[in-house]
């Protein structure tokens, strides 16, 4: 996988908007905020095993990262935990309902180093060269502007910045998700090099999902 991110990345003359990928994929509906539920649910430790994803991507006090797709912040109260009182987490979401939940979670938690984002859908709407990671937990495969938000993002990233996307195994037909809801290694990589991106590693640990972790290709 990292010889074919290399190939993607001589081959492709880069430019962030035109070299948007050209698939066949279908964006997945995003997750309407009264299912909001789900995204707490009991099990979710064990099967996305959040403090050990976090622990691998040796998230800094200090370090300056956006949760994008936050939802009721699952990862974001994890996050500004780890980065501390100097450090800084943007929650991005396109739905309010998604941020007022995440707003009362923030509140009761007492982390104020975690600064709300209302999104659209083809904008993170995040200060360039801002951050120091990018973190998108099974939310990439529900943008139906993907080129538009990573430019974005992209944009956001310091020139050392990380980007990280967890995604449900498309190649395992045993992980019990609708297909729409799922992308293969090999998809993410098609995609996501094209618009800027350099493989770095991906982590496999996880029961059902990839986490693949990316560099900002610079020019």
């Amino acid at each position: 996988m990292k010889l074919l991110a290399l190939l993607l990345t001589v081959h492709l003359a880069f430019h962030p908007t035109d070299q948007a990928p050209q698939t066949r994929r279908q964006p997945a509906e995003p997750m309407d905020a009264r299912a909001a539920a789900w995204l707490v649910r009991p099990e979710r430790e064990e099967e996305e095993k959040p403090e050990q994803t976090l622990d691998a991507l040796k998230i800094l006090p200090g370090d300056v990262v956006a949760d994008v797709g936050a939802g009721v912040g699952y990862f974001s109260l994890r996050l500004a935990r780890r980065v501390g009182e100097k450090g800084k987490v943007f929650a991005v979401d396109i739905q309010q309902a998604m941020l007022d939940k995440l707003r009362e979670n923030r509140d009761r938690e007492r982390l104020d180093n975690i600064e709300l984002v209302l999104g659209t859908e083809t904008d993170p709407k995040l200060t360039p060269n801002s951050l120091d990671l990018a973190l998108l937990v099974d939310v990439y495969h529900e943008f139906s502007h993907p080129a538009e938000m990573m430019e974005g993002i992209r944009a956001a990233l310091k020139p050392a910045g990380r980007l990280v996307l967890v995604e449900y195994r498309g190649e395992d037909p045993a992980v019990p998700i609708k297909p729409l809801h799922k992308m293969t290694e090999r998809q993410v990589l098609e995609e996501i090099v094209p618009m800027g991106f350099r493989h770095l590693e991906t982590l496999s640990f996880l029961p059902r999902q990839h986490i693949i972790v990316f560099a900002k290709q610079l020019h």
